[in-house]
């Protein structure tokens, strides 16, 4: 229906309004001149009248033809808005048109929405407008789409700048035909969700629709456009009634469509006041229509549909066809409850019930009308003819129940693991020694490892520290004990062609008794399945609690190949285990070269290219040509968030390039990545942070950043040597011995006795390297002591050996101070100077510790050294600000 053809029928109707009743049937034969769509549509509207109270006041014609006379943005690929290069449309909705567009200055795809003219040029629309897109842009939740900033352009209209989420919609879903129960059930809980935190930030959407609701093909749910989204404690009535009347015009011009009425609650379909009910309504009709394959409120025009709504009950799903679950057609039914205070009053109660639903689908407890009737009719026949048979028939089947009901309480309804905070996940032991499939262990233990560390309430073990026992023979109970957790799963396996088997224990550490044992035997292409079972019975053991968000990634698969799963599984086996010695060349070398053969295999393997990305960058430190592997490493990078944005992977290969030399210590930009990689992650990034932290004076969120990275893993050797390294770099000798007391039971060291010029202590240390030794730290100890000595020339010449030693060592900064320190000792202040302004170039502009070494007192009162400290100030009080 265009605009001409509204107009028509909104004139016509209010025409007829005038009309006396009995002179209307009349008036709308002569009126409509033999068009019976033009006469139907009017007189459902009229039909209507009675009841549609407020509906009908604020016409959509009025907001409809604006639209129109206004048009839309103009737009064409290649055009520019600001940093945003447009590619190609992705479609329209009323609010406004979208475009994919690439983020020019972030190398990335973002949507850009362009809202009508109509609604940015009154000052009210527009303040309400960035009113609300400031309230969605807070949400920050993972299930809705993110809103990144709002554009003005350059003919006066305005574009959101929003996430570009690659899949289908629900629509385009369920053209090929309804959803599995636990599919439907997954997305609705999904939204759910996010609807609760939008209602807890008082904002309702107003427009629930498959339309409106991504899928990724990872299963993860993203909702779109809350063009017409409300803020509850600020929205007038009038403003209700416009969105309401806005959405009743459907297809209206080329590429403008306004809305529809199938999904609009009674109360707004009425244009009342909406509240977060209506959503709960909405998201209703939407699982509804997700199972039946059609919606429950249907009618030939706009009109009849919202008369249905308002009217009628909707048809019972088929459940004896679809199998569904009685207690689905029950949350149904309350969500759809057309009084409002029967309804759902908050969608919190919504995903409440509709967890708990996929939980018993989960446990097989489901009761579906099918299944009811298909006992019915196996037994319906002999009960008829043998008495006898049916009292034996029944002894037989309670017998039967109470023998299922006790061991469903034995093995479904768990009891509390409440003495479980922390597991372990060995990886797995091969039991063929010939075989050199020991990586396939550790790969399946850090899958698990992945999974289980989503919820909350549980301390996982990282896989970086159960690493060192796919190579050690050790009792499973004493690694436990080592690692310091209350539970541990350990397991073996054999792969002999294209089998494999597997059994998993896992054990309560305290008093060794096994909480579940299973195994498996299957081909190892369903190796796959081993792990999810594997990870959901873990869960299930330990009473694991995970949010819709957290549940989307416990079942997330990253690859469908086996064999690109087996190379890269292989390749992080050699990855996981580098160092900083010239082995690390070698591990890493091989790691790179499986990684390209599992994207080989299958090249939307986005992990395995975030892996690659990182490989490469952690090379660029050994090898010649260095920009060129960060280049490789970049564009790797690139790949992978584009098949996966919501890789923490990803992330922190990026905190790593733009935290280096090459990226020339961009430490700001590394900070936020490695953020974001926390928010995805949390496993993997506090020591890395910490170790910024620190770098840049921030010391208490470094110490809070280490304190986390160690409850998470206790044993971590790389997070005890970061920790103690920190305060012995910064200063602060007493804070290192008591660190080091704590962490490794050990008493001074050389550094120590050199910060606190304890000379007479260090001088026998010093005599036990050797006098030209190639360790540059050592060495670096010397030219230190030498200086404390006094011998200031003879520290000053040992320099430059020293630097060309390290110029490509990650800790080249801390040399760099070193040389500030022994110039300073020296009084040359303005080399000292120079030394420091490079070691604050190279990464490290930590002003507390510039202000609190006592090494550099002799140089303090230089005017140059005051001016430098003003500057350094002034950064590190910008640091604090930003992530203080």
């Amino acid at each position: 229906m265009n605009a001409e053809r509204w107009q028509q029928v909104e004139q016509l109707y209010h025409s007829t309004l005038e009309k006396e009743v009995s002179e209307r049937e009349t008036f709308l034969a002569e009126a409509c001149a033999g068009d019976e769509a033009l006469r139907r549509e009017v007189e459902s509207l009229l039909a209507f009248e009675d009841r549609a109270e407020l509906f009908i006041e604020s016409p959509a014609l009025d907001v409809a033809a604006k639209l129109f006379a206004e048009g839309q943005v103009s737009t064409v690929p290649g055009q520019t808005i600001n940093q945003y290069k447009i590619i190609s449309a992705l479609g329209a909705g009323g609010m406004g048109e979208v475009y994919l567009a690439e983020d020019t200055r972030l190398e990335r795809k973002v949507a850009l929405k362009f809202l009508p003219v109509l609604l940015t040029q009154d000052k009210g629309h527009l303040r309400r407008f960035e009113q609300e897109a400031r309230a969605v842009a807070a949400l920050s939740h993972p299930n809705v789409c993110v809103i990144h900033e709002v554009v003005r352009t350059g003919n006066g209209s305005h574009c959101l700048v929003m996430e570009y989420v690659e899949g289908v919609t629900l629509r385009e879903r369920l053209a090929d035909g309804p959803m599995k129960v636990s599919e439907a059930l997954d997305a609705a809980i999904q939204v759910a969700s996010a609807l609760s935190a939008a209602h807890a930030s008082g904002i309702v959407h107003r427009d629930i629709k498959p339309e409106n609701i991504m899928l990724r093909r990872d299963a993860y749910v993203k909702i779109l456009d809350f063009g017409l989204a409300k803020l509850t404690d600020r929205e007038t009535p009038r403003l209700d009634v416009e969105a309401a009347t806005r959405k009743i015009v459907l297809k209206t011009s080329p590429g403008v469509v306004v809305g529809t009425v199938a999904y609009m609650s009674p109360e707004q379909a009425r244009g009342l006041t909406v509240d977060a009910r209506t959503d709960v309504w909405s998201l209703g009709v939407v699982l509804y229509e997700m199972l039946a394959g059609q919606r429950p409120f249907g009618g030939a025009t706009p009109t009849d549909v919202i008369i249905s709504i308002a009217e009628r009950e909707p048809a019972l799903i088929n459940t004896s066809e679809l199998q569904i679950p009685a207690a689905v057609e029950r949350v149904i039914t309350k969500a759809l409850a057309k009084d409002r205070s029967q309804r759902y009053q908050t969608a919190d109660e919504l995903l409440k019930d509709l967890k708990s639903l996929r939980r018993e689908l989960d446990l097989g407890l489901g009761d579906t009308a099918s299944n009811r009737q298909a006992v019915t009719s196996q037994f319906s026949i002999p009960l008829m003819r043998n008495r006898l048979f049916l009292g034996g028939l029944i002894a037989t089947l309670i017998i039967a129940a109470i023998v299922y009901a006790l061991f469903l309480r034995k093995n479904s309804t768990l009891p509390p693991q409440t003495g479980i905070k922390s597991l372990a996940v060995l990886p797995l032991k091969s039991l063929n020694p010939k075989a050199s499939d020991g990586y396939l262990g550790l790969g399946i233990a850090d899958t698990i490892i992945t999974r289980v560390s989503q919820a909350g309430g549980l301390t996982v073990r990282p896989t970086s520290a159960v690493r060192r026992y796919a190579d050690e023979e050790i009792d499973s109970l004493e690694a436990g004990r080592q690692l310091k957790t209350d539970a541990v799963l350990d397991g073996t396996f054999v792969h002999e062609g294209d089998r494999l088997r597997v059994r998993v224990n896992l054990l309560r550490v305290r008093d060794g008794a096994s909480l579940w044992a299973e195994s498996f035997d299957m081909r190892f292409t369903d190796i796959f399945e081993i792990q999810d079972e594997v990870s959901k019975e873990v869960a299930a053991r330990l009473q694991l609690k995970l949010t819709p968000t957290q549940q989307a990634r416990f079942v997330k698969r990253h690859t469908g190949s086996p064999d690109a799963y087996s190379y890269y599984t292989k390749a992080m086996y050699y990855f996981s285990d580098r160092g900083f010695s010239g082995e690390a060349q070698d591990e890493t070398d091989a790691a790179i070269e499986l990684l390209r053969k599992a994207i080989e295999l299958d090249p939307n393997y986005a992990l395995a290219h975030a892996q690659l990305g990182y490989a490469y960058a952690w090379m660029a430190d050994f090898k010649e040509g260095g920009l060129g592997l960060i280049a490789s490493a970049k564009e790797e990078l690139k790949i992978a968030e584009r098949l996966d944005p919501q890789l923490a992977e990803v992330h922190v290969a990026r905190c790593f390039i733009l935290w280096s030399h090459f990226e020339n210590w961009q430490t700001e930009a590394a900070i936020r990545e490695a953020r974001l990689a926390k928010e995805l992650d949390p496993s993997n990034t506090n020591h890395v942070l910490a170790a910024i932290y620190y770098h840049i004076g921030l010391e208490e969120q470094s110490i809070a950043e280490f304190e986390l990275a160690l409850q998470r893993d206790p044993t971590s050797d790389t997070t005890k040597r970061g920790y103690s390294f920190m305060p012995s770099q910064l200063a602060r000798p007493d804070d290192s011995l008591t660190l080091n007391q704590r962490l490794f039971n050990r008493g001074p060291d050389i550094h120590y006795y050199l910060e606190k010029r304890m000379l007479q202590e260090a001088a026998p240390l010093i005599e036990r390297y050797e006098k030209n030794t190639d360790d540059p730290r050592q060495r670096r100890d010397q030219v230190l002591f030498l200086a404390l000595q006094g011998k200031h020339r003879e520290a000053q010449e040992a320099i430059p050996w020293l630097m060309e030693k390290v110029i490509r060592d990650k800790a080249y900064h801390h040399y760099t101070y070193n040389n500030a320190r022994i110039y300073a000792l020296g009084g040359k202040s303005a080399e000292a100077l120079k030394w420091l302004r490079l070691t604050v170039a190279e990464g490290f502009p930590c002003y507390t510790l510039f202000a609190r070494d006592p090494f550099l007192d002799p140089i303090r009162k230089d005017q140059a050294f005051v001016q430098f400290m003003a500057e350094m100030k002034t950064r590190w009080e910008g640091y604090q600000s930003e992530f203080g």
